[in-house]
């Protein structure tokens, strides 16, 4: 069991990393997303009576412009998430904030993916809660990266 532990660790390290990658990809599909409402056909017949929040609330649900966003953001919050919850549980860290947080951060994922829909205050709250992933799978691979750095240098026996 203690080499699929070492097994899996090496692989939620790096799933972490691609999740680093793919967390700021999502900021850049969301800002194109966004920005290119400008360029939506008919976007003259969109609600601005309140201001451009009311225009993005109005024009993006119905535009494909964040398409490629809701997309990856589907991959990243549900497949993604049970997979990296599976492998950090294999993994099981023994040491305890590590093993924490690597259980905490598929649920948070999923998390990500409601916000969107439960109004203009819990929506506020996705782009608030993509920054502590990104925070938290930066971390996380940080951490793993400089244990196992740390593991296969050979300690020296004290002289003396």
């Amino acid at each position: 069991m203690a080499g699929t532990r070492r097994g899996a660790r090496s692989v939620m390290k790096w799933f972490a990393a691609i999740y680093v990658v793919l967390i700021v990809v999502q900021v850049f599909l969301a800002g194109e997303g966004i920005f290119g409402l400008n360029t939506i056909e008919h976007s003259d017949d969109c609600d601005k009576k309140g201001g451009v929040a009311a225009h993005l609330a109005q024009c993006s649900g119905n535009s494909k412009t964040l398409d490629p966003h809701r997309a990856l953001g589907f991959f990243l919050t549900f497949p993604g998430a049970i997979l990296f919850l599976i492998v950090a549980l294999l993994a099981w860290h023994p040491v305890t904030r590590v093993r924490v947080v690597s259980i905490v951060l598929p649920f948070l994922a999923f998390i990500q993916m409601l916000l969107p829909g439960g109004g203009r205050w819990v929506a506020g709250l996705h782009p608030v809660n993509a920054m502590l992933l990104l925070g938290l799978f930066g971390w996380l691979f940080y951490t793993l990266r400089n244990e196992q750095e740390v593991g296969a240098a050979p300690i020296a026996a004290p002289t003396g």
